[in-house]
Order: structure tokens, then C-alpha cells, then sequence
């Protein structure tokens, strides 16, 4: 990883990590009340993914990729999408939730390898002003090999936060020099036709989610 980044990542570890448990708590309120009044076919709560029947999460988008591509919601049309939203300076949450993606899309490459072309995992940035192509590219090379990161102006993500129902604030440091991201901290299972069909949690497992995944795309 880049020095600089290393060393910024270092310097906001302590009151990042204070920030992010606050913004993961409100995100988590904001969705959960209204995921909490549905159920599953046999009338008990989801055990991994959360329920979402009725919950309008989604939309078109229009975005660059860490290639430098311009991507939209059609770049992705008739693949199953795992959509995770974070920034590259967050020291903690986003690098652990990419790694548990990273080892659930592992598991499917190495028990299903002909299903891992359905399945598209995204990671769209909360912090464009820092989020840049080049820095985005770095990072995405941290991960599996099949994730894409996305990133855009501040407007093409509000856009996207909004549709997604994403909580994302700055909050600077005492010097007013840095600042951190608070964010909710979820994983979106999208379907083919770009419905939500699923959503993990911080606390739900790679094995877990990998399980759900493969039940889903009826392996």
C-alpha cells in the first residue's frame, strides 16, 4: 500500500474507529425499522440475511470504475451484485467487511468456479474527495480479484447513497485538518434484475453469507 496512505490511515485509526461505531449504530436504526416487520416464507426473521421484501433500495446510477470506465446499474444488468459502501481511508470496518467478501467470493470460486461470473462485488466509495482513480485503483488490488470499486463526483454519490438508503457523514478531527467518514456498514445482495434481495450484516460470517449466496443462486 502507499506510504501516504499508510501513514493517514495510522494517524485517523483512534477517533475513526469511535466515529464509525456511532455511524454504524444509526445506519443499522435507520434500515432495521423497516426491515423488522417482515419475515420468511415460514413466518421467522431472516438468521443471515436481513428481510427486505417491500424495502425500495436501489437505482440507476452513473460512476467510474477503478479503471477508469464509465460504469451505470446496466454495466452490471443480469448478475447477482454484492455492493458494499465504504471509503479507502477507514482503518478498520471497510478493509474487514471487503476481506470477508473477499473470502466468500473465494469459497464460491473454488466450490462453484462456474457460478463466481454471476456474481459481481462491488465496494462504492462515501469519500469521492479523497477517493480518486488512482487511489481507488491501489486499494481495490487489496482485495479478490473481481472486485470493482467505484467512486464519482460528490453529486453521482449522494445520488447513489440516497437510492441506497446509505448514511454516510464527515466528521473532522480536532485540528480540522482530516477528518473520517461515519457510515453504515452493510452488504447488499442485489438480484439479476437489480432488486434487493438481501442484505449481511457486520456480525454475520463469510461462511454464513456464502451459505445464504449459493442457496440464492440455487447451487
Amino acid at each position: 500500500m502507499n506510504p501516504q496512505i499508510k501513514k493517514r490511515l495510522v494517524r485517523t485509526a483512534l477517533f475513526s474507529l469511535i466515529a464509525l461505531v456511532i455511524g454504524v449504530g444509526v445506519g443499522w436504526m435507520q434500515i432495521q425499522m423497516q426491515a423488522a416487520r417482515v419475515t420468511t416464507k415460514e413466518g421467522k426473521p431472516a438468521e443471515t440475511a436481513m428481510p427486505v421484501a417491500g424495502l425500495s433500495i436501489g437505482g440507476p446510477f452513473s460512476l467510474i470504475d477503478h479503471t477508469g470506465a464509465q460504469v451505470s446499474e446496466k454495466t452490471y444488468e443480469g448478475k447477482y451484485k454484492l455492493i458494499y459502501f465504504g471509503f479507502t481511508y477507514c482503518p478498520a470496518i471497510c478493509p474487514t467487511e471487503l476481506q470477508k467478501m473477499s473470502r466468500v467470493l473465494s469459497a464460491l470460486e473454488k466450490n462453484h468456479p462456474e457460478a463466481l461470473e454471476n456474481v459481481q462485488p462491488l465496494f462504492i466509495s462515501v469519500d469521492p474527495e479523497r477517493d480518486t482513480l488512482d487511489v481507488m485503483r491501489e486499494y481495490i488490488g487489496l482485495f479478490h480479484p473481481q472486485l470493482v470499486g467505484l467512486t464519482g463526483t460528490t453529486a453521482q454519490i449522494d445520488l447513489i447513497k440516497k437510492r441506497y438508503r446509505v448514511f454516510a457523514s464527515k466528521v473532522e478531527d480536532e485540528t480540522n485538518q482530516d477528518y473520517t467518514v461515519d457510515h453504515s456498514s452493510f452488504t447488499y445482495l442485489m438480484g439479476p434484475n437489480d432488486e434487493l434481495i438481501g442484505m449481511y450484516r457486520m456480525k454475520d460470517t463469510a461462511d454464513q453469507i456464502y451459505q445464504d449466496l449459493i442457496k440464492r443462486l440455487g447451487l
